[in-house]
C-alpha cells in the first residue's frame, strides 16, 4: 500500500509537485522522526513510503503495531456544504474504479475522515504540501492520532479545483491508482480544502481495517 501524491508531466507544475506514500517498507534514516518509511525524491519532495499490514506472526484481528484500533465512533450524516459534496464525489469515483478491478468498496471512517480533513486544512492554511504536516507528523501518525491504528496508505494532490480532477491525476499516476485499487485496503478518509497556494488540497487516506 503507497501512501502517494501525483507526479504530473503534462498539465503544468502541479503534476511535478504531487507525491506518493505507500506504507510498509524499513524507516529511512532520519525521515520523518523514525516512522517505518522509505522515501524516494520527487523534485525534492516525499515520493513514497509504505507500512506492513502485520507482522506474519501476529493474529489476524491485531494491527501493525500490535494494537487494536479503538471501535470506530458513529459516522456522521454528510452535510451539503461544497467540501462535503466534493469529498463524497471522491468516494464515489474510488468506490467506482474499485468496482471495475474487482475490490470491494472502501467505508469511510471518521477517524480517517478527521485525518484527512485536517492534513488538508494544514496545507492549505500553510501555503504547505507534503505528507508530511507542519507539525512534522507524516500521514500513519496522523491517523493513529485519530484512533485508527490501521494504515494503509494516503494520496495528496494539490490544484486541480474539482473532484474529478484529483481524481484523474491520481488515476494517472501508478503509486496513486494502486492505493486507489488496493483490494487490502478496507476503510478511508477523505479531506479536501479550498484556498491557500494551491487552490485546493486533496487527502485520501486508506486503512486496513
Amino acid at each position: 500500500m503507497k501512501f502517494s501524491s501525483p507526479k504530473r508531466e503534462v498539465r503544468g507544475a502541479h503534476r511535478r509537485r504531487a507525491r506518493m506514500i505507500p506504507i510498509g517498507i524499513l524507516a529511512a534514516a532520519g525521515v520523518l522522526g523514525g516512522s517505518l518509511a522509505v522515501f524516494n525524491s520527487q523534485d525534492n519532495a516525499t515520493a513514497n513510503e509504505a507500512f506492513p499490514q502485520a507482522s506474519h506472526t501476529a493474529t489476524p484481528d491485531t494491527t501493525p503495531s500490535g494494537r487494536p484500533s479503538a471501535p470506530a465512533p458513529k459516522a456522521t450524516t454528510s452535510g451539503n456544504s461544497k467540501i462535503d459534496r466534493y469529498e463524497a464525489e471522491i468516494h464515489r469515483l474510488v468506490n467506482k474504479a474499485r468496482a471495475e478491478h474487482g475490490c470491494a468498496p472502501l467505508h469511510r471512517d471518521p477517524r480517517m475522515d478527521k485525518a484527512a480533513r485536517l492534513h488538508s486544512q494544514d496545507m492549505a492554511a500553510h501555503s504547505h504540501y507534503s505528507h508530511t504536516s507542519t507539525d512534522g507528523k507524516g500521514p500513519k501518525e496522523r491517523m493513529e492520532a485519530q484512533g485508527y491504528q490501521d494504515a494503509s496508505a494516503e494520496n495528496i494532490d494539490a490544484w486541480p479545483t474539482t473532484p474529478q480532477g484529483a481524481f484523474d491525476a491520481w488515476m494517472d499516476s501508478p503509486g496513486h491508482r494502486a492505493n486507489i485499487l488496493g483490494c487490502k485496503s478496507k476503510g478511508t478518509g477523505i479531506g479536501v480544502a479550498l484556498g491557500g497556494k494551491h487552490r485546493a488540497y486533496w487527502t485520501q487516506d486508506f486503512g486496513y481495517k
